[in-house]
């Protein structure tokens, strides 16, 4: 992780135009910490969502685990939860697909950007 930061400051570093300053480095990172934060907060809470977890040592079968108050009914009813398919390998296996996809998709793009001339990152020519 800190080393994706460290190389994405080194990055802004590099291409940012000293005619205005760390202003227009500040931005790159802003715009480079959101872009890393709020992804990590969408999967964290989607592992549950996509998790498989049922209610075993019950007769009622319609019992899941998939919410506090479904977990609480389980263990009121003498079960406790078993989890059959945790969510964090499935949510790994569609980011990694989504990423080679994504890469893919956009080859010639970042090609393009990464022949760049450091010049052409610069608000006044």
């Amino acid at each position: 992780v800190y080393s994706m930061f460290v190389s994405g400051m080194a990055f802004h570093a590099r291409i940012s135009d000293p005619t205005i300053g760390g202003t227009y480095m500040t931005l790159l990172n802003t715009i480079m910490n959101l872009a890393g934060t709020w992804p990590s907060t969408l999967a964290l809470w989607l592992v549950d969502t996509v998790s498989l977890k049922d209610c075993e040592g019950v007769v009622d079968f319609s019992l899941d685990c998939d919410t506090l108050q479904e977990l609480q009914a389980c263990e009121a009813a003498g079960g406790h939860c078993v989890t059959h398919l945790d969510g964090y390998y499935v949510e790994s296996i569609v980011c990694i697909a989504l990423g080679v996809v994504w890469v893919w998709w956009q080859r010639r793009k970042i090609a393009r950007l990464q022949s760049l001339d450091e010049s052409a990152w610069k608000c006044c020519q």
